[in-house]
């Protein structure tokens, strides 16, 4: 099991938004952020900002201070991506990274991180019984406007 959990903005947002970032609380003691991800977080006012905000205050979401933002790592990729995955290059067998993005993700992959998805953890939520429903979830998620595939869900399932 990974010792440092890294997350990116976008899961973040996506829980926060149907107020699931008990489900990461429980399933990961403390998760760590760059300040990026802290920033692209709060930057708008809001119901899932205030969320996060709280997390931080109850210090199981932490930023991790390690210098200061970036630049992307490829045009592709945001700053905030490009800081998480330099986070946990830093220790790579020990981290975690949560991350959605398609292409961050390949990059992550292609240095050798261990990332794991919105999708996956919701379905590792339903599995130890703290949500009733995966399925559900990405559906609040999706209403939200965060993009995830129900059809990901069945893909993990099957594998």
């Amino acid at each position: 099991m990974a010792r440092v959990v890294i997350a990116d903005a976008g899961p973040l947002i996506a829980f926060a938004g149907i107020d699931g970032l008990v489900v990461l609380r429980a399933l990961f003691s403390q998760i760590q952020i760059t300040g990026s991800v802290r920033n692209e977080c709060l930057v708008t006012e809001g119901v899932d900002a205030q969320r996060i905000a709280a997390a931080l205050r109850e210090g199981w979401l932490v930023v991790e201070a390690h210098g200061t933002e970036s630049v992307p790592l490829t045009p592709s990729l945001g700053i905030g991506e490009s800081d998480s995955i330099r986070l946990a290059l830093e220790d790579p067998e020990n981290s975690l990274l949560i991350m959605d993005d398609r292409l961050a993700r390949r990059y992550a992959l292609r240095k050798g991180l261990n990332i794991v998805g919105s999708v996956r953890l919701l379905d590792m939520a339903e599995r130890r019984g703290l949500i009733p429903s995966a399925e559900g979830c990405i559906r609040q998620m999706s209403d939200v406007g965060y993009r995830v595939s129900i059809d990901l869900l069945a893909q993990i399932r099957s594998s």
